[in-house]
């Protein structure tokens, strides 16, 4: 069972080098040094971080008509406001792909690419790896990165906190719309952190 799962991992990193640009194939590759580091000191399930790092961006160069096609046919809820949202339709469809194509059916996995853009308030120890991961990881450059990754490293509910609050002020920096999925999560481990 060991070899079948190393086997999957590897098709899976291979398979990127077909479905992604070379930049974003190569993003990928340092998520999943970011989650691997990330699973280690929070003792999470290093085979199933390994598999949504590898798995997240899957969708991520399909034309955007192709990941609606997707979505059209998915179970996962997309609401109004992230269906007019092009710039993270790629996680849920990516979810969709992992499980159709590839046969990923385990819940915690495919949560974890599904909310990686977004987040969410109830992801499980993966996603939010892979969240905090994808944001902290080291191609990554704006202010205030460097104290991002520090905090993530020393305790992940204050990390993503910091996460949802540097994102959020980002969008509302450019008027952009901010997704409940988004503020719910920052609410969330803003009470959490107070807790602590």
């Amino acid at each position: 069972m060991e070899n079948n799962n190393s086997a999957a991992e590897e098709i899976s990193l291979d398979m990127l080098k077909n479905r992604l640009s070379r930049s974003r194939y190569e993003h990928t590759l340092r998520v999943l040094e970011a989650a691997l580091e990330l699973a280690e000191i929070y003792d999470a399930d290093i085979g199933k971080v390994k598999k949504a790092a590898v798995l997240h961006d899957i969708a991520k160069n399909l034309e955007i008509e192709k990941i609606k096609n997707i979505l059209r046919k998915s179970t996962w809820e997309i609401d109004e406001l992230e269906w007019t949202l092009d710039s993270v339709l790629h996680a849920p469809a990516g979810a969709v792909i992992a499980k159709t194509e590839l046969g990923i059916d385990d819940y915690e996995i495919l949560e974890a690419i599904r909310y990686h853009t977004l987040g969410h308030p109830d992801m499980g120890l993966t996603a939010q790896i892979i969240y905090a991961a994808d944001f902290i990881e080291a191609g990554r450059s704006f202010e205030g990165l460097t104290e991002i990754q520090k905090i993530v490293k020393e305790n992940l509910v204050e990390g993503i906190y910091k996460i949802t609050s540097n994102s959020i002020k980002y969008h509302l920096k450019l008027d952009n719309p901010i997704h409940s999925y988004t503020n719910n999560l920052r609410n969330k481990f803003l009470i959490k952190r107070s807790d602590i």
